[in-house]
């Protein structure tokens, strides 16, 4: 059984206070629980998996040095600070012309769809394994053609679901403007899918 069954109704802090009393299966339901939306999160904000492999890892010894400081009423929020500022340091470390471009190296980062939604079922036909392939590379793609500030509301609401007002409370901006972003993402995203899907029709042919 895992360990997130075994905590089902007790909620992050009192998860948290139960690893500071030396429960260290209670940081194991944590880490249970946001392991798909955070290693998601990491993906979709460093453009590779070697890295957000490291900054998942970095992230987790952070809560756990800090567990007993923990006094947030938002486990969530608090996490996802934590996140955002390992990303802010690896983006510092990297060379200034890394390009955002850079296809996504795992599957399931866009509109919405989690990595667990995009995980090819056992039950798909091997057609249906082909469509959803060529979705995945799609919905990435569109992502990465984003604005750094975009990209990084769009995951924040989509991959950590964080809310609006904690979205611009952590980026120091007004909640007009992650609202803005938020919409401009999601207008290219959709003008940037319709457009490379309208390229991919196949040409009818003209009889002779």
């Amino acid at each position: 059984m895992s360990v997130e069954r075994t905590y089902p109704e007790i909620d992050d802090a009192e998860l948290m206070a139960a690893y500071v009393r030396g429960d260290v299966s209670a940081m194991d339901a944590l880490v249970a629980r946001y392991r798909q939306p955070l290693f998601a999160w990491f993906l979709g904000m460093s453009g590779n998996r070697a890295d957000a492999e490291d900054l998942f890892q970095d992230c987790w010894f952070r809560v756990i040095r800090s567990a007993e400081r923990f006094s947030d009423i938002s486990f969530k929020a608090w996490l996802w600070r934590i996140a955002r500022n390992l990303v802010i340091d690896l983006r510092r470390k990297k060379k200034p012309d890394t390009s955002l471009d850079v296809p996504f190296d795992m599957d399931g980062i866009g509109d919405g769809t989690t990595l667990g939604d995009l995980i090819p079922a056992a039950t798909y036909t091997p057609g249906q394994e082909v469509e959803l392939a060529d979705m995945r590379q799609r919905v990435r793609l569109a992502v990465a053609s984003l604005t750094p500030g975009q990209r990084e509301v769009f995951l924040m609401r989509t991959e950590a679901g964080l809310p609006f007002n904690e979205i611009a409370r952590q980026l120091d901006i007004p909640l007009n403007t992650a609202l803005g972003r938020m919409h401009d993402a999601l207008g290219k995203l959709k003008g940037w899918l319709n457009k490379e899907a309208s390229g991919r029709k196949p040409q009818k042919k003209v009889a002779k």
